[in-house]
């Protein structure tokens, strides 16, 4: 079949994309890169050197492949907001791509008025907003949300949501904020796709004291993530260990510069208010190294795992719980290398980029048939 795909989310569509090519579809992936400048066929990103003229650049992008938008079979947008336009365009991209494709597929990838409502109303235990249904980093998350209620994003929103012929959430926790009458005949949970490494790169990791533990943190965004918090506690526990556990803590280094960094540690803290782990964990386990972020039970259930428990699971406002945990799987002989194992086990189980692209194209061809 043909595919266009639209917008990127922390390489998700390219990984996608590698793998569709692989079982013989034609498929167009069009972005702006995302803040990982990620693969792309056609770049729509705008140069801010042309100042006001950048949007101008991005528009006459579009118009001089204008083939590539029309006569698709599936276009995947990994957001309501797929190219860097104000709202009104990207409404109107919507309605000539609904017009002139067969089936358009939404991606429930981030940030929007369904999940910050969803947040709000404790659908879940705790989020990057909310614990229950009290607002947390209140100050920090402000212009988020204020943003997803301005009156161009609810209509932009809406409008796509109203006429996507599907949803694909990525976690758990989307499904869940999606899980509505109106949207729940059109849902469809499709797990992030990891590409598997080489049996050669995937090393059993913690065999030896110390356990190394990285913090990578991006100053930013490091609210959302809550790696700082993390990071607090694995270090009262280096400092009463230093034998067992050491610490690196970085700040907004480049992604080939963190991956190299990646590469030495046993352990990576990740995120504090997921239920799931995410592209970067999950990438980290695909080679073996053991996470500390989401992994609540909840999820392992809805994925039907019953046996491996791969993630060092916190929770946020919970330190004494954190603490023993942590402890529990620093400090026990034995712990982090079985943990390793079963990481890399997990992602070639639930997510090889190939199997993933296969659950893709099964919702795909429902939607043709």
């Amino acid at each position: 079949m043909r595919i266009l795909l639209l917008g990127e989310a922390s390489f998700v569509h390219s990984t996608l994309r590698k793998a569709f090519e692989a079982l013989g579809h034609d498929v167009t992936l069009v972005s702006a890169g995302c803040i990982w400048d990620c693969p792309r066929d056609i770049d729509v990103g705008r140069d801010m050197r042309w100042g006001k003229l950048s949007g101008l650049k991005v528009i006459w992008k579009i118009l001089t492949n204008l083939t590539v938008f029309i006569g698709n079979d599936i276009v995947q947008m990994n957001d309501f907001h797929t190219i860097p336009l104000k709202l009104g365009w990207n409404k109107l991209f919507f309605k000539f791509i609904k017009r002139f494709n067969k089936k358009v597929v939404r991606g429930c990838w981030g940030d929007d008025i369904v999940v910050f409502d969803a947040q709000a109303q404790g659908v879940l235990a705790y989020s990057d907003t909310h614990i229950g249904t009290k607002a947390i980093n209140v100050e920090e998350n402000k212009w988020r949300i204020e943003e997803q209620h301005l009156p161009e994003f609810l209509s932009c929103c809406r409008y796509v949501n109203k006429h996507a012929d599907a949803f694909a959430a990525c976690l758990y926790e989307y499904y869940m904020y999606y899980n509505k009458d109106e949207y729940r005949p059109r849902l469809h949970y499709l797990p992030l796709p990891i590409e598997i490494p080489d049996e050669k790169n995937i090393s059993v990791k913690g065999e030896h004291w110390p356990i190394k533990v990285l913090v990578g943190i991006q100053k930013r965004r490091d609210f959302i993530k809550g790696a700082s918090i993390i990071g607090e506690l694995v270090e009262k526990i280096a400092a009463e260990h230093p034998d067992k556990v050491v610490v690196n803590k970085v700040y907004d280094v480049p992604y080939i510069e963190y991956c190299k960094i990646l590469e030495e540690a046993d352990v990576l803290v990740d995120q504090l208010y997921s239920y799931t782990p995410a592209m970067n964990s999950l990438a980290a386990m695909a080679r073996g190294t053991v996470v500390i972020g989401g992994g609540e039970e909840e999820y392992y259930d809805f994925i039907g795992e019953k046996e491996l428990r791969p993630i060092i699971n916190v929770r946020p406002h919970d330190d004494e719980y954190n603490l023993n945990v942590l402890r529990k799987a620093l400090l026990t002989p034995g712990w982090i290398s079985k943990m390793s194992r079963e990481s890399a086990a997990f992602v070639r189980k639930h997510h090889d980029y190939m199997k993933v692209s296969r659950q893709y194209i099964e919702v795909y061809d429902r939607l043709l048939s």
